[in-house]
Parts: C-alpha cells; structure tokens; sequence
C-alpha cells in the first residue's frame, strides 16, 4: 500500500480511540480483573462486544470504562449482562461457544480514550463507535492494528495507571475456522507486551473492523483474533427480544 507520512500518522491515532478499556469488579467492589472491547450500533441499538475468554460466561460484575474525572477516579457504565453466541455443528448436534460475547447498552453511550500524565490530561477523545457497514473481512493487500492498555497497575481506589499501546504493520496470514491470523512487522515481544489487549478490535486501513484480538503465538509472530461477523447473528437475536 502507498501510504503517506500524515495518512499514517492519523490512521495510528484513529488506532487509539478504536479500543475501550474494561474492568470486573468482585463482591466487595475490587476490580480484580481487566480486559478490552469494542461498540457497535446495530439496527439502532448500542453493543459492547468483547471475548468469552476475558469475560466469560462464569464471571459478573465487569464495566466499561467511561472516562476519569479530575482526581483520577474512573467513571464506569455497567451492562446488565454479557450474551455468549454459540454455533450448532451440523454433523454432531453439539452447540459450540465462540470466544465472543455481547452486552446491549444504553443507545447513547459514550467513552472517551484519555492520555493522562501526573502532570495533567493532555488528550481527550470519544471512542470509535463502529456500525454494521464498517465490518471487513481479511485481506493481503490490507495492513492491520489494534491498541489496548498494559501493565495496569491500580494506586489507591479506582485510580489506575497504565500502558497505551498501539500495534501496526500486521499482515493477514489465513484463517482457520472462524479465527483469523496475522503476522506481526517483527518478532514477536512477549505476551506481557498484550496482556490487557484480548478484545480489542483489530482494524484494516480503511478503518473497517475485521476481528476481536484473542492470543498471539511468540515462535510464529503471529495475533489471532476472532472474525466479527460470527457475532451478528447473535445481536440480531438481542435486537429481536
């Protein structure tokens, strides 16, 4: 792809609003757990998506991360609950889960990607909200990235301090089923340089969403994510409730 100096550089700012941060809470209101995800608006109604493996269908009590206020505590939206699409195996009759899960929100939902320093707030954006028209499938002429906060580590109640992260250059290898396979520019870092990256989208150049991120394998240099458009189906059928 020929692509400019300034197309780059905007394309990996577009990168950072693309990914929202998520966090469970346990009983006693601990966020014990983190995590990425994505909105889309479908058929007029808002969705968190995210992956089962992060927000699995044993767990409760995860949030989207709406914004800091001026002392640095976070503010959170709750869904009410997270939705786990399956699939029917025609040979067997057995019902699979996909590494996907959805959360309906309210349709006017907004979260803002935030770089903050102790020396105040330098950058303040909304997040993308993706729509059905901006799904893609995977293509080896694309260049693909995603973003997501690593190395979180929590100072005091709700405050947090964290890594934002944006990985691009990927090229699309193949799939196999309903999970997709990009190869990193380099070697791969180490899952350290992912952890808290599952879920976030991983979107071509022409800022179409194709994948939710789910693992990487360190001896191939690869990232797989899981293809988007196994999770229509399932916001149809909330849609449709």
């Amino acid at each position: 792809m020929n692509i400019t100096e300034k197309e780059g550089s905007d394309w990996l700012k577009w990168i950072l609003i693309t990914s929202i941060p998520l966090v469970q809470f346990d009983a006693h209101g601990t966020i014990v757990n983190l995590g990425s995800g994505t909105m889309i608006d479908h058929h007029g109604n808002r969705f968190i998506l995210s992956v089962e493996h992060v927000v699995n269908s044993e767990s409760t009590g995860w949030a989207a991360v709406i914004q800091q206020d001026g002392y640095g505590q976070l503010e959170y939206y709750r869904p009410q609950a997270f939705t786990f699409p399956g699939e029917i195996r025609k040979t067997s009759g057995e019902i699979r889960l996909l590494d996907l899960c959805a959360a309906q929100v309210s349709p006017d939902l907004q979260t803002w990607y935030e770089y903050r320093t102790p020396r105040g707030l330098f950058d303040k954006k909304p997040h993308q909200i993706f729509n059905t028209t901006c799904i893609g499938i995977p293509d080896v002429e694309q260049i693909y990235g995603f973003s997501g906060r690593i190395r979180s580590e929590k100072h005091g109640n709700d405050v947090f301090v964290s890594d934002m992260v944006t990985h691009s250059g990927l090229i699309y290898s193949h799939s196999e089923d309903e999970v997709h396979y990009f190869r990193l520019p380099e070697s791969h870092p180490g899952h350290d340089e992912f952890q808290g990256c599952s879920g976030s989208p991983i979107v071509d150049f022409n800022r179409k969403i194709v994948a939710l991120v789910i693992g990487g394998d360190i001896s191939s240099g690869m990232i797989k994510g899981i293809a988007i458009q196994r999770i229509l189906p399932n916001l149809k059928f909330l849609v449709s409730r």
